[in-house]
């Protein structure tokens, strides 16, 4: 088996219309932890509105056809490099093997980049550079098994994986182990904090971090238990 071949199936990344539907109409108002989703989408698209944004979309995919199926093919074509490593990393986080999970990626005409938990699916802006496709692509995989590690920790259960406590800390999480050495060797540039509001959260979380190295439920609680004190 050539290196890589089963785990193109682990992410995979397609193209899909509709779904940029449906992110135009949640995102066009939306705001949150200091990020306008709703200016980044005026700012690429500013012909865009609630009344033409479905034909937009078409039209938009239409003219860019050959560039989009473009993009696909060379994301794609990347990570079947790098995610056979990035998933060994993954099983030494969390002492589980993610190997056999299918996480499937959209190339997205606006710079939202959702993730959506409860079917293992996400966005990627087709305009980011390939680094960058792939850091999204690993940071939603990322997400996904910490929400799959967090559903067996008493006291996660039933935390909301969207907004508030579990949310930031699974963003902050993902800035603290990225950028650790043998992640860095994958994605090949620093991972940067996106949400400006957690920033001081995150130095907090850091210090848990290297006070609980080795564990990762201790980690998560303590962490919790001062996100929850904050908010």
């Amino acid at each position: 088996m050539a290196r890589g071949s089963y785990y193109l199936k682990m992410i995979n990344i397609k193209l899909n219309k509709e779904l940029d539907y449906e992110v135009y109409i949640d995102f066009k108002d939306f705001k949150v932890a200091g990020v306008d989703f709703g200016e980044k989408i005026k700012t690429d698209h500013p012909g865009i509105n609630e009344d033409n944004y479905q034909q937009y979309i078409d039209n938009y995919y239409s003219t860019n056809k050959d560039l989009l199926e473009g993009k696909l093919r060379e994301i794609n074509g990347y990570l079947t490099e790098d995610q056979v490593l990035f998933f060994t990393e993954l099983k030494k986080i969390f002492d589980l093997d993610f190997s056999r999970n299918d996480y499937t990626g959209y190339l997205s005409i606006f710079n939202c980049n959702p993730r959506y938990v409860e079917n293992g699916t996400f966005q990627i802006f087709y305009k980011k550079d390939l680094l960058d496709k792939t850091e999204v692509a690993f940071h939603e995989s990322l997400h996904f098994a910490f929400f799959t590690y967090c559903d067996q920790l008493e006291g996660c259960n039933g935390l909301n994986k969207n907004n508030g406590p579990l949310w930031e800390l699974s963003e902050i999480f993902n800035v603290i182990v990225l950028n650790l050495p043998q992640f860095q060797d994958i994605l090949k540039r620093p991972e940067q904090l996106f949400y400006p509001s957690l920033k001081g959260k995150l130095e907090k979380a850091r210090d848990l971090w290297a006070k609980n190295k080795g564990r990762l439920d201790i980690f998560i609680k303590k962490s919790l238990d001062f996100l929850v004190i904050e908010k």
